[in-house]
């Protein structure tokens, strides 16, 4: 009798077991796989129809123009919806599922835009997936930050393919500036005005420079010699305290910038990996 009540229980357990793992099975089922590898590389895949078509040629001409300098690949992808998955998951398994970026160094970016979140605003629209190789250039907050300063404000307005190609160039200057690519002259001059560093005005350094070496003439007592009278009377020049006029020399120009000649395709997918990293909104 205790032999057939444990054979029950047994029998009990397995059923349940069984109906969960069908359950299971069916929700993995009725969720939409990743989009397959493409066997081109051509760093925008607008599957759900969000950008313009001169955004779509201005993207993958800058991430085209940084893959050949730095090897470095950003890659932006649009998708319809997650059929129930959440936008992190969902970025992770595509990112890794392509290969993104350089398989030693792990230098991919992946922007994921999902459309179904998006036309109605919930959680989960927008995605900044980061590889290894570039999470101290791009960190979560600054993923949030590029997320918050150029997408959402755009998205807030209808205005998909503004949002989505901003967020891309801002992307972009992070990881240009982060192998010192030139972003004030040259090819990839646009991407200064996101790179969100604002250089200190020049007029600012200079007055801060006159201000402290006045305060070292005087301190060091040697003031009076500047403005000394000669023998002939009237002031004689302002001189400095080390010889010749106060400000000896001028500022030498920058010289430099990238040369010419075009782009070189580096290849497809490099296999690159992403440990999670990034921000989404």
């Amino acid at each position: 009798m205790k032999k057939r009540k444990h054979y029950v229980l047994w029998l009990a357990a397995a059923v349940v077991l069984l109906i969960c793992f069908s359950i299971f099975l069916k929700e993995v089922a009725a969720q939409d796989p990743v989009p397959s590898r493409p066997s081109e590389l051509v760093y925008v895949y607008d599957y759900a129809g969000l950008i313009d078509e001169a955004d779509e040629a201005k993207i993958r001409a800058y991430a085209k123009a940084i893959d050949d300098r730095t090897g470095a690949q950003i890659v932006v992808v649009t998708v319809n919806h997650f059929s129930g998955r959440t936008i992190e998951d969902y970025a992770l398994e595509l990112f890794r599922s392509w290969g993104i970026g350089d398989r030693e160094k792990n230098n991919g970016v992946l922007i994921l835009v999902n459309k179904e979140n998006l036309l109605s605003g919930k959680s989960g629209r927008i995605r900044i997936e980061v590889g290894y190789g570039l999470e101290g250039a791009i960190t979560d907050g600054k993923a949030g930050w590029i997320l918050d300063t150029y997408a959402l404000p755009a998205f807030e307005e209808g205005e998909y393919s503004k949002g989505i190609t901003d967020t891309f160039m801002a992307v972009a200057a992070q990881v240009a500036g982060e192998y010192n690519l030139d972003l004030k002259e040259g090819e990839f001059a646009e991407l200064s005005a996101y790179s969100g560093e604002e250089g200190i005005p020049l007029e600012l350094i200079l007055a801060i420079m006159f201000f402290i070496v006045t305060w070292i003439i005087i301190l060091s007592g040697l003031w009076p010699g500047i403005w000394r009278r000669p023998p002939g009377g009237g002031f004689g020049p302002f001189r400095g305290p080390f010889g010749g006029g106060f400000f000896g020399g001028g500022f030498g120009g920058f010289g430099g910038g990238f040369g010419g000649g075009g782009f070189s395709g580096r290849g497809g997918f490099g296999g690159g990996s992403s440990g999670g990293g990034g921000a989404s909104r």
